[in-house]
């Protein structure tokens, strides 16, 4: 049970730590867009969850022990390859997508020590030598101790990240602010590194761009599936 939940909480919480800035920011650029984002995290996750509770519950009615099983023993056998598939589905498209974001990190990680490769040399190398390898898993148990290091990473960075904002070592007149931001208004290397905010805030969950943080969130919680 320990190797299930160290898995699955890497899984819903890793995909949510990489995906739920650039979610927000779609249709928000204001410190209020948060307040929408919150409610959406917490009423598709409170969806999610009831979905893992009744499929936890009518398998253990049905003494089922697959998706298509328990549809089998409730719905009918003829349609029961809909869940097969979905379920086949889902696990292409989350391996895709990882495959993407994975190529992204590795290829700018390469690029700092002078190894320069293109995305897709990036892409199909990550995917080959890692991913195909880790889908070829028959018992996912073993990934478990990876699993809580991640976890642990993820801990320290929020630990890390939390000292620096309270102790507001990035205000005005904070320890690192000259660093983040010279006399012109921005950096040593000529981009601004101050965050800007604008005016699209709690309003602007309305937006039809709202529904790209809808499926970040959907996939991070379909993971776990």
């Amino acid at each position: 049970m320990s190797n299930e939940i160290f898995n699955l909480v890497k899984s819903i919480v890793g995909a949510g730590v990489l995906s739920l800035p650039a979610g927000i920011a779609a249709f928000g650029n204001a410190p209020s867009a948060v307040i929408p984002a919150v409610t959406l995290i917490t009423v598709i996750g409170a969806i999610s969850a009831y979905g893992f509770s009744l499929i936890g519950r009518v398998c253990a009615t049905t003494e089922a022990s697959s998706y298509r099983e328990a549809w089998d023993k409730t719905v009918g056998t003829k349609s029961s390859w809909i869940t097969a598939f979905s379920s086949t589905f889902s696990c292409v498209a989350a391996n895709l997508a990882y495959s993407m974001i994975l190529a992204d990190t590795f290829q700018n990680l390469l690029a700092t020590i002078g190894i320069k490769l293109s995305r897709e040399q990036t892409l199909f190398g990550v995917t080959g030598l890692v991913l195909v390898p880790l889908c070829l898993l028959k018992d996912l148990s073993s990934l478990a101790p990876f699993s809580l290091l991640g976890i642990l990473g993820m801990a320290y960075t929020a630990i890390a990240m939390g000292v620096r904002f309270f102790g507001g070592d990035y205000r005005e007149g904070g320890r690192f602010f000259k660093e983040m931001v010279v006399a012109n208004g921005s950096s040593s290397s000529g981009s601004s590194s101050k965050p800007f905010f604008g005016n699209k805030g709690a309003m602007s969950v309305f937006s039809p761009n709202t529904f790209i943080l809808i499926s970040m969130l959907s996939t991070a919680f379909m993971v776990s599936f």
